[in-house]
């Protein structure tokens, strides 16, 4: 017992003299001109470090500074990451048996910048090619098999004050700053915290949040009881990330069922992705699933309108309910217009078409004599306005367009070009009956009746949406004035 305890006081003894006379960290810069070559041939990239220290007590731990990753000279003479300090504390036991394990993995300050050419080739991408050749080159596996994935991970990880900047040749550079990055106590064996944020510009931070479980066996992470939470609006997130060993493939969703778009839409038209002209306010559900590995992701969006009320000055006034289903491959170089696709039907009540007067065309085609000045006054209004429409291949195709007020009914369909915003749509336009008999007699026949004896008169929508022309659609008037005749000519026999 004597002998133990002797032996204790020695221990104690040489650790406190570890602590005064061990300096708390070891330069290991000598060995720069060794390892960094090394690296610099499996990247194939110029790397540079500024310290790289080491210590024991109180715990072992390995610091570098000043990392520097330099880019592929095709794209930029600029780094490529770099970052401030790295922090790796590492396990104590594990070391003394030769076992290096990470607990603690703080990254400060990392920028990468990510560039990208006009044919879709990122800066990135000769890194991963040089990976799987290293990949080929691999003669048999060793005895000892590959760690697995959670064992690289370490239970703290912290990324504080990161920056990431995308530059796509031709146009403006996008950076998000402010990205941190916390996991808590990582286990294979429960699930553990996480926390994302970041500061993209001109919002507000944006995180993600809540619990995270990791299976091994399919290297998946999956997001429990988790929420984004961007631009004071809060998204349910639910889903895995799975094969992350490899290339990660994402099944996420995000939902909201009901929020206040007018914040959201008050940004869009700031950054210009809507017009200004646009007013939108109003409840909204909104849910968004991630679909597809992660260099191929697809956005799959289904929107239900609750009573949105819309004001542009160019096209439509009114408050609309109904659903939009959407689908969007992110990524590649074709516009949006031309890859986004989907389907959707819209109910409007009590608005009016402010860029299509469709009463003054008819007026002075029909001769309509004796309506109130409040219905020529250059607006189509309605009390019901129903759209059903399709989405693909940069057209919206509306399948159904209906529109009714005390004046009229009209129905068609046509075309809308989502890159030039040009119409190309017909209608039929059914005159009320006590409407109709203010028509000139000799305009009205030239038109023809439907069954309720009112006049019908076809009519092309074309040209920009926001100034469209409203011309007669003389074919349809030809066609169906040869049909009556006809109708006539067998019933009169």
């Amino acid at each position: 017992m004597k002998k133990l305890l002797l032996i204790g006081l020695a221990l104690g003894a040489l650790v406190i003299v570890a602590v005064l006379v061990v300096p708390p960290f070891i330069d290991l810069g000598a060995y720069k001109a060794r390892f960094l070559p090394l690296v610099e041939e499996s990247l194939q990239r110029k790397v540079d470090v500024g310290e790289v220290r080491f210590r024991i007590l109180p715990a072992p731990a390995i610091r570098i500074t000043a990392l520097n990753v330099s880019d592929n000279p095709a794209f930029s003479k600029d780094p490529f990451f770099t970052a401030q300090q790295i922090k790796l504390q590492l396990k104590f036991w594990p070391l003394l048996r030769g076992e290096f394990r990470v607990d603690e993995f703080i990254l400060e300050k990392p920028a990468i910048s990510l560039r990208k050419q006009p044919d879709g080739t990122f800066n990135f991408a000769d890194l991963a090619k040089k990976k799987d050749a290293v990949k080929k080159k691999e003669v048999s596996p060793k005895k000892q098999g590959p760690a697995k994935f959670s064992e690289l991970i370490p239970a703290r990880l912290r990324i504080q004050g990161g920056e990431v900047t995308l530059q796509t040749k031709g146009q403006k550079a996008l950076a998000i700053g402010g990205v941190d990055v916390l996991l808590e106590d990582f286990s294979a064996e429960r699930p553990f915290l996480y926390r994302i944020s970041l500061n993209p510009p001109g919002l507000k931070t944006i995180t993600l949040g809540g619990r995270l479980s990791y299976e091994e066996s399919q290297t998946t992470l999956k997001l429990m009881e988790s929420h984004l939470k961007a631009q004071d609006l809060d998204f349910a997130v639910n889903g895995a990330v799975t094969e992350l060993s490899g290339v990660p493939k994402v099944n996420l969703t995000l939902a909201n069922e009901g929020f206040e778009t007018k914040p959201i839409f008050q940004l869009f038209s700031a950054a210009g992705f809507t017009p200004k002209e646009l007013e939108v306010s109003g409840q909204m559900g909104l849910q968004v699933a991630l679909i597809g590995p992660s260099h191929s992701l697809a956005a799959a969006v289904a929107a239900h309108l609750k009573e949105l009320k819309v004001n542009d000055r160019r096209a439509f006034d009114g408050t609309l309910v109904g659903e939009i289903l959407l689908s969007l491959p992110l990524g590649g170089e074709a516009p949006i217009t031309h890859t986004l696709s989907g389907n959707g039907k819209l109910v409007a009540k009590d608005g009016k078409l402010t860029s299509v007067d469709l009463i003054s065309k008819i007026q002075l085609l029909t001769g309509l004599i004796g309506l109130p000045k409040e219905q020529t006054s250059g607006a189509t209004t309605f009390k019901t306005l129903e759209a059903q429409f399709g989405l693909g291949g940069g057209i919206a195709e509306i399948q159904r367009l209906f529109l009714s007020n005390p004046l009229m009914e009209a129905l068609g369909g046509g075309k809308i070009g989502l890159a030039s915003l040009s119409s190309d749509v017909g209608l039929e336009v059914a005159l009320a009956p006590e409407v109709s008999g203010r028509a000139g007699s000799g305009r009205a026949a030239t038109f023809f009746k439907d069954s309720q004896g009112r006049i019908v008169v076809p009519l092309k929508i074309t040209g920009p949406v926001g100034n469209p022309s409203v011309s007669l659609d003389a074919s349809k008037v030809v066609k169906k004035g040869i049909g009556q005749l006809f109708e006539r000519f067998f019933k009169a026999r």
